[in-house]
């Protein structure tokens, strides 16, 4: 018996390091020219490997003034340090970084197919096909193809479930331990892994008692509380003007509530209506939006159904991905990035709560020949249809891969970028300070100072106005900026420029538009500040010249 248990698990791993592989060639492969900054997120992350790496500390060293990096948990930057420290120059190292995601991507591949079979959630060769389809999309290539930390979290995230689902009724506490450092670690990849806290913390406890699970919590919390204590005690050195951009979650997430209670309603129907159709038009791209979150209620309730089959199997993998919804459903940040590395997951889940349903309809006709021949045709209808809408994705998504799609508008930013980082490098002087909606790849590749060029509070997904400008006022001011750039096509982007321009007329001054379209202008922080105090004198608390813009 012992010999064909070690031949299963020999299956499993070779299956699993197979699709791993292939998907790790293709997350190489996703890599483009897209410079490390255009998301925002990449830039910072290469800037604190940076920063670490030349002995500056976990700060954000590239801001005017240096500032602790308290929203970025810091397991990701660190795993960066090495290129920095290895790499013959500044662009093999951003290059290199690029290459390990693909690399983290496969892993997180094998590591999902591993699980699924080990713990007999899903035969291999049914969890085999799910991975490759649900990692060889475009939505996964594109947070692989930058420095972002979704494919090192995936990877950390399954071997996490794994160790918590395969524990035994009695484990040890050192099993209970390393499942808990691994929850820690998660945590400490993406801040939203907190929701896989609660998920192993019910999952141990339902399948092995409470004292089982405040061990392994245990484990997770030497790791958390002091980056929990780091956060706390730092938030309040934050200015106000850049807690948008670089305070604590909790910040942002109460700058986005506080104008009204209804707004975290808001907020919640926004995010549930655009999960349910992201879900659904990636199963369905044909159908409209309506027609889309139909399909997707209907994917969430075959996954919940599956979660339900597979609790006493797995306890914590059943339990995470609700847990995870949950919390992107009420937080203040569009849903997509979110759901796009919680697909391969539910997918796994509705093929069990399909091939469950089947089961159960089938049963449900009764005995005698005629029922069972009944059942059997309405089981077969059931997982036929599911296999169309599996192919229908595969397919889909294999269009989406070949025609790169996640190359677009990344490429299209890079170019932006790298004329604003032409211009900047070439005119402005060391100790500049730059204003860019990508402020980190302006201080990434121009080395300069960089801040934000808005002071959005409240995130553009949710707003429904334009904000005061008075706030961006005080950002260039008091980080004293002396250049400003914007996508000028971008409305988004222009529209608090445009505002801050019709408010205080003489604090920019246009003196170059690149060929893409950027606008440059030099700020006159003195005639900023002559019109701010011109304006509260002579407003008597009414606004000027732009009312509320």
């Amino acid at each position: 018996m012992s010999r064909v248990r070690l031949s299963e698990r020999t299956v499993r791993f070779a299956v699993a390091a197979a699709v791993g592989a292939v998907i790790a060639v293709l997350g190489v492969w996703a890599q483009n020219a897209a410079l490390v900054g255009v998301n925002y997120d990449d830039g910072i992350y290469a800037l604190l490997a940076r920063a670490l790496a030349e002995g500056e500390g976990y700060r954000l060293t590239f801001l005017p003034t240096s500032l602790p990096a308290i929203k970025y948990p810091p397991v990701y930057p660190l795993s960066l340090v090495p290129f920095w420290v290895l790499a013959s120059s500044p662009e093999a190292a951003l290059f290199g970084m690029k290459l390990a995601n693909g690399v983290h991507i496969g892993l997180a591949a094998g590591l999902f197919v591993f699980l699924l079979s080990d713990l007999r959630i899903l035969p291999i060769v049914l969890a085999a096909a799910l991975a490759i389809v649900g990692f060889a999309s475009g939505s996964m290539m594109l947070v692989t193809a930058s420095v972002l930390s979704e494919p090192l979290y995936l990877a950390l995230l399954f071997a996490a479930l794994w160790t918590a689902d395969s524990v035994s009724v009695r484990p040890s506490v050192r099993r209970l331990l390393i499942a808990g450092v691994l929850v820690g670690l998660v945590v400490l990849t993406r801040a939203v892994g907190i929701v896989l806290f609660a998920a192993v913390t019910i999952g141990l406890w339902s399948r092995c008692g409470r004292r089982p699970a405040l061990i392994a919590a245990l484990g997770a919390a030497v790791l958390l509380v002091p980056w929990l204590l780091f956060t706390l005690v730092n938030a309040r050195v934050i200015p106000d003007v850049l807690v948008p951009r670089y305070g604590s979650y909790v910040q942002l997430y109460l700058a986005n509530i506080k104008d009204s209670p209804w707004a975290a309603f808001d907020i919640f129907a926004t995010n549930v209506g655009a999960i349910l159709q992201t879900l659904g038009t990636k199963l369905s791209p044909q159908f409209g939006p309506l027609a889309a979150s139909l399909v997707g209620m209907l994917f969430i309730a075959l996954a919940l159904l599956g979660s339900v089959r597979i609790f006493r199997l797995a306890p914590a993998t059943a339990v995470y991905p609700w847990a995870y919804l949950a919390l992107t459903s009420v937080w203040s940040f569009p849903p997509f990035r979110f759901v796009f590395i919680l697909v391969p997951l539910l997918l796994a889940l509705a093929a069990v709560g399909t091939l469950g349903l089947a089961q159960r309809v089938a049963v449900g006709f009764g005995r005698g020949a005629p029922a069972r021949a009944r059942g059997s045709l309405v089981r077969y209808a059931i997982v036929g249809v599911g296999l169309v809408v599996f192919a229908n994705l595969a397919y889909s998504e294999l269009r989406a891969v070949s025609r790169r799609v996640w190359d677009g508008a990344e490429l299209q930013k890079s170019a932006v970028g790298a004329e604003v980082i032409a211009w900047v490098r070439e005119n402005t002087d060391q100790r500049a300070v730059v204003a860019y909606e990508f402020d980190p790849l302006i201080a990434l590749h121009a080395g300069r100072h960089a801040v934000p060029n808005n002071y959005q509070p409240v995130h553009v997904w949710y707003r429904r106005g334009t904000p005061a400008v008075e706030h961006l006022a005080e950002l260039l001011h008091d980080m004293g900026v002396q250049y400003l750039a914007v996508r000028r096509d971008i409305p988004m982007a222009a529209a608090p420029i445009d505002a801050l321009i019709a408010r205080f007329p003489g604090s920019l001054e246009l003196i170059y538009v690149t060929s893409a379209g950027a606008l440059i202008f030099r700020a006159d922080l003195d005639a900023l500040e002559r019109e701010r105090r011109v304006g509260e004198a002579t407003s008597g608390g009414v606004l000027p010249r732009g009312g509320a813009n």
